[in-house]
């Protein structure tokens, strides 16, 4: 059920690695070819991630297990999954929740704990696994939980490094391509995200399954509310039209300098707090 780890990570390099390359807008695409072309522009709404589901279940010596359904961790990751009461404290902390390279999981998480789910308790899902400030900031969570079992959806969060809470993000954005002047222009706002700067690109795959970079928006930045305020990017001599599908806007949780580190892999910063499918139109 669970993948390696390492394999995983050696895997996930590949959704950086045209980072050095892909800020000029004639970068080629690394997987997919435009297949339509687009007069209208595509109107996203930005979808907080990860996004999934968890449900327990009893595993053998009545262990609590948990399996978990995700997508939108940042590819190759590994995360401290925990079930935590109102007061703070940890009932159990499952087995590492680890993505793949496109930074999806369907694992079902073990635990040494035999007892009930405490009512009004809720599951974690931290950023990394180490005891760093930024690794144990919650990244998604259920609500709090009732006495009966059921698939539970995981709710996205976003926890600035001096643990300001700044709720679910949100957003929207518009892609559009001019033929005539091979202008390709991409116009972002959203919130709930910690203040400064985020890196943003427009990557081949899907926010399903993570690919490499196509564009680089550079970092947005979020102002003092949380909010990035209507910014725009307009990449030149721009030849293809939007494909009909293959391309996601993803806007991390880092900066440019701090999303890969210095072999070319994703950090735990690397984290997507918004995403959407970006699909292009006939006409």
């Amino acid at each position: 059920m669970k993948s390696s780890a390492t394999a995983a990570v050696s895997s996930a390099a590949a959704v950086l690695v045209s980072l050095a390359t892909a800020g000029g807008a004639s970068a080629a695409s690394a997987a997919v070819a435009p297949s339509a072309t687009t007069a209208k522009p595509a109107h996203l709404t930005l979808h907080a991630m990860p996004v999934g589901t968890v449900r327990f279940s009893r595993l053998s010596h009545s262990r609590l297990g948990l399996q978990v359904t995700i997508h939108g961790l940042t590819p190759g990751s590994s995360h401290f999954v925990d079930l935590m009461l109102v007061s703070g404290q940890r009932v159990t902390r499952f087995s590492t929740l680890t993505a793949n390279s496109g930074g999806s999981a369907f694992e079902t998480l073990t635990s040494g704990y035999t007892g009930l789910v405490p009512h009004g308790s809720q599951v974690i899902i931290r950023m990394g696994t180490t005891v760093t400030n930024s690794a144990v900031l919650p990244i998604a969570e259920t609500g709090r939980l009732g006495g009966v079992w059921r698939t539970e959806k995981l709710r996205s969060v976003e926890v600035g490094w001096n643990g300001v809470h700044w709720g679910t993000p949100q957003g929207h954005a518009t892609v559009s391509y001019n033929a005539r002047r091979k202008t390709l222009t991409v116009v972002v706002s959203a919130s709930g995200i910690t203040p400064g700067p985020h890196a943003a690109h427009i990557h081949v795959g899907s926010c399903e399954n993570q690919g490499a970079v196509k564009y680089m928006l550079g970092d947005l930045s979020a102002n003092k509310n949380g909010r990035v305020v209507h910014a725009v990017r307009v990449f030149k001599h721009v030849t293809s039209p939007i494909p009909a599908r293959g391309w996601y806007l993803n806007i991390h949780q880092g900066n440019t300098g701090d999303i890969q580190d210095g072999s070319g892999k994703p950090t735990i910063y690397f984290r997507p707090l918004l995403c959407a499918n970006i699909k292009g139109s006939r006409g």
